[in-house]
């Protein structure tokens, strides 16, 4: 028998999350595996995270109000990670 990992599928599991599609920053416990795991964690997650912290703190130092755009999301075609074409937003 052999066992693929696909990345896309990650955080995913229904057996984990009640609505595994959904985004939802509160999700506990968040037990996502983007970053991989043990001696595959990835070198550059505390730098992802520090990047995405700055860039959030400035666009909201920036901007007023900040509000996805509604409507069908387009996914890149891709097994190995899941990822948007686009995340459309508006800035206020």
């Amino acid at each position: 028998d052999r066992i693929r990992w696909f990345m896309s599928s990650a955080n995913r599991d229904p057996n984990k999350h009640e609505n595994p599609d959904t985004f939802d920053i509160s999700r506990w416990p968040n037990t996502h595996v983007a970053f991989g795991s043990g001696i595959h964690h990835c070198l550059g997650a505390t730098l992802a995270r520090l990047e995405a912290q700055e860039a959030f703190k400035a666009l909201s130092e920036r901007y007023e109000s900040i509000t996805l755009e509604t409507g069908d999301f387009e996914y890149q075609p891709s097994v190995t990670f899941r990822s948007l074409k686009s995340l459309p937003v508006s800035l206020k």
